[in-house]
C-alpha cells in the first residue's frame, strides 16, 4: 500500500450509500479508522451530493428501481464505485456492472481487505480517466488536423496555390492573429461554409423569381 495513497485518502470525500443498520454504521466506522471521512446516507437520495470522490454503493434486493434511477443520476465523469451485494442473480449483476463499479465486496463485508479494494478501484477509475482524457486530446487533434486539411484545400482552390504553399500562408495568418493554426483554420472554414451557404441561398432565390416571372 503506497504511503501516496494513504495521504490522498484522507483528502476524499466519501459517501457510503447504505441502510442506517448495524452493517452500515460498522462499514462507516471501519472506513473512519482507516483515514477516511464518510457520509452513511440513506434512503437512496435523488442524485449524488456534491464533491463525492468515492462511492460505496450497497445493492440492496427491494431497492433496485430506486438505485437504478440514482446510478443514472450520477453525473459524467463519476465518482469512484465499489458495490456492495448480496448474491448474484442477474438483476443485482445488471445494477452493478450500470453503475461502473470499480471493485465489488461481498456480504458479510469484513474490515480485512476493504483498504485495498479502496486502493484498487481508486486506481482503476484514474488509470480509466487518463484513457478518457487521452481520448478526448487524440480525437481534437484529428478533428484539428482535418480542419487544417480543409483550409488548405480551399486555399489551394481560390489562390491557386501548392500543398506547402498553403499550409505557410495558414501558418503566417495564424502567426499574425497568434493563434494555434488548427483555430484559425476552424474560423476560416466556418468562414468559408457561411459565405458558400450565402450564395445557394441567393442562387435559389433568384431561381424562384425567375419561375414566377
Amino acid at each position: 500500500m503506497s504511503y501516496a495513497f494513504l495521504k490522498e485518502l484522507r483528502n476524499l470525500s466519501v459517501v457510503v450509500l447504505h441502510p442506517m443498520d448495524e452493517e452500515g454504521i460498522a462499514l462507516t466506522d471501519h472506513l473512519r479508522r482507516i483515514g477516511c471521512s464518510p457520509q452513511l446516507i440513506w434512503p437512496v437520495p435523488d442524485k449524488l451530493p456534491a464533491r463525492t470522490d468515492i462511492l460505496i454503493l450497497s445493492i440492496e434486493g427491494h431497492e433496485h428501481k430506486e438505485l437504478r434511477n440514482f446510478v443514472r443520476s450520477i453525473p459524467n465523469p463519476s465518482p469512484t464505485i465499489l458495490a456492495i451485494v448480496s448474491y448474484e442473480n442477474p438483476a443485482t449483476l445488471q445494477l452493478v456492472l450500470e453503475s461502473g463499479a470499480m471493485a465489488v465486496l461481498g456480504r458479510p463485508i469484513k474490515p480485512f481487505g476493504l483498504l485495498a479494494n479502496l486502493a484498487i478501484a481508486r486506481n482503476a477509475w484514474k488509470h480509466t480517466q487518463d484513457l478518457a482524457r487521452d481520448a478526448r486530446r487524440y480525437k481534437r487533434k484529428v478533428k484539428g488536423d482535418q480542419l487544417v486539411l480543409r483550409a488548405k484545400s480551399i486555399l489551394m482552390a481560390e489562390l491557386k496555390l501548392r500543398e506547402d504553399e498553403a499550409h505557410r500562408e495558414l501558418r503566417a495568418r495564424a502567426m499574425r492573429q497568434r493563434v494555434a493554426i488548427e483555430v484559425l483554420a476552424k474560423e476560416f472554414v466556418e468562414a468559408y461554409d457561411a459565405r458558400e451557404a450565402g450564395k445557394a441561398a441567393k442562387s435559389d432565390e433568384n431561381i424562384s423569381k425567375r419561375r414566377t416571372e
